[in-house]
C-alpha cells in the first residue's frame, strides 16, 4: 500500500509546522542525552573498576564503592528525565499524523473495553492492561488496542517468598460493534495438537464454562484449529457464517487468535509476543524513521483492522 499524492502533499505541511518540529526535536534531544549519559556511565564504570583492580584491597574495594555511588548511581538516579517518549510519540507525533492520513482516528494512551468481557478473549489471567489505543470513530466503535494480561506467583529464594510476575497475554485487542444483536456470548478458542500425543490443548484459555456448550462445524479445518463454545447455538451457528469460518482458518498460524461475542460486542485478540507504536528508542532507530513510514505502518494497520471488520459486518 501506497501513500496518495494528498496524503504526501499533507505530510510535507506537517513537517512544516511549529507543533511537529517541537515534538520531534524534544524526542531526538532526549535521545541524545540518554546516549551521552551512557557514554558517561561507561566511563565512570571504569574508574571504579581500575581503582577495584590496581589499588591494595583493603583500601581499593571501599574507594570503588564509594565512587559507584558518586559517579554512577546517585547521578543516575538525579538525572532521570521527566519526558515520557512513549506519550509524545503516540499521543503527539503519531496523532498529528492520523490527522493527515486518517482525520477521524486518534490514539489513546488507554483503552476503555470492560475488563468482565476482555477476559474471555484472552487465556485466563488476574491482570489487565489496556494501553496506546487507535479508535477510528466511526459507525462500527472500531478500534485496536495493545493488551498486556498477567498473574503473580510466590516463589521461595531461601527462606524468604518472594512474587514474580508471570506473563499470560502480549499483543493486541481488536473491538467493535456488530449490526445485528446476537442472544447470549460465543467463544471461539484456538488449540493445537501436541506433537506425537495425539492430544488437542488450548493452552491457558478456558474449556467450557458454566452455561456453555462446545459445539463443531462443518468446516473441518476450522474444528482442528479452534474450539467453539457458545451458550446459544442458534445465536451461535447464525454467527459462524461460512464467510467467518473461513477468516478464521485463513488466520491460523503461531499467533493465538480468540475472539468473543456478546450480543453485538465482538473482541478479537492476537497473542504477537509484541506491541503496536514501536518507539525509536535510540538515535539509529531515530535516524531510520521518518514521517512517511509512519504514515504508512498508520494505514497498513488502519486496513487490517477495517478488513477484518467488514468480515463481521456482512
Amino acid at each position: 500500500m501506497a501513500l496518495t499524492a494528498e496524503e504526501v502533499e499533507k505530510l510535507k505541511e506537517l513537517k512544516r509546522t511549529e507543533e511537529f518540529k517541537k515534538n520531534y526535536k524534544l524526542i531526538k534531544d532526549e535521545l541524545v542525552k540518554r546516549d551521552r549519559q551512557g557514554v558517561d556511565m561507561a566511563a565512570k564504570g571504569l574508574i571504579c573498576l581500575f581503582v577495584l583492580c590496581y589499588l591494595p584491597r583493603r583500601a581499593g574495594f571501599p574507594l570503588a564503592v564509594v565512587l559507584l555511588f558518586v559517579l554512577i548511581i546517585i547521578p543516575f538516579f538525579k538525572s532521570k528525565s521527566d519526558i515520557d517518549l512513549d506519550d509524545i510519540y503516540t499521543e503527539q507525533i503519531l496523532n498529528l499524523i492520523l490527522g493527515a492520513i486518517l482525520p477521524k482516528a486518534k490514539i489513546h494512551s488507554w483503552g476503555e473495553e470492560p475488563i468482565e468481557d476482555v477476559k474471555y478473549a484472552v487465556p485466563k489471567s488476574e491482570k489487565y492492561n489496556q494501553f496506546d489505543a487507535l479508535k477510528f470513530n466511526d459507525e462500527r466503535n472500531l478500534s485496536v488496542c495493545n493488551l498486556y494480561a498477567w498473574h503473580e506467583e510466590e516463589y521461595k529464594s531461601g527462606k524468604e517468598k518472594r512474587t514474580k510476575t508471570v506473563r499470560d497475554f502480549q499483543g493486541v485487542l481488536y473491538a467493535l460493534t456488530l449490526t445485528e444483536v446476537y442472544q447470549g456470548h460465543v467463544r471461539i478458542v484456538p488449540t493445537k495438537q501436541l506433537a506425537h500425543l495425539n492430544i488437542e490443548t488450548q493452552g491457558k484459555y478456558a474449556g467450557a464454562l458454566e452455561g456453555e456448550q462446545k459445539i463443531d462445524v462443518e468446516d473441518v479445518r476450522h474444528n482442528e484449529n479452534y474450539n467453539i463454545y457458545c451458550t446459544d447455538e442458534i445465536a451461535a451457528r447464525k454467527f459462524l457464517s461460512p464467510s467467518v469460518l473461513a477468516w478464521f482458518d485463513e488466520q491460523i498460524s503461531d499467533q493465538g487468535l480468540c475472539a468473543y461475542l456478546k450480543g453485538n460486542k465482538l473482541y478479537i485478540s492476537k497473542y504477537t509476543n509484541e506491541y503496536m507504536f514501536p518507539v525509536p528508542y535510540t538515535k539509529k532507530k531515530l535516524s531510520e524513521w521518518s514521517v512517511e513510514k509512519a504514515a504508512l505502518y498508520l494505514k497498513d494497520l488502519s486496513q487490517e483492522a477495517k478488513a477484518m471488520a467488514s468480515v463481521f459486518s456482512k
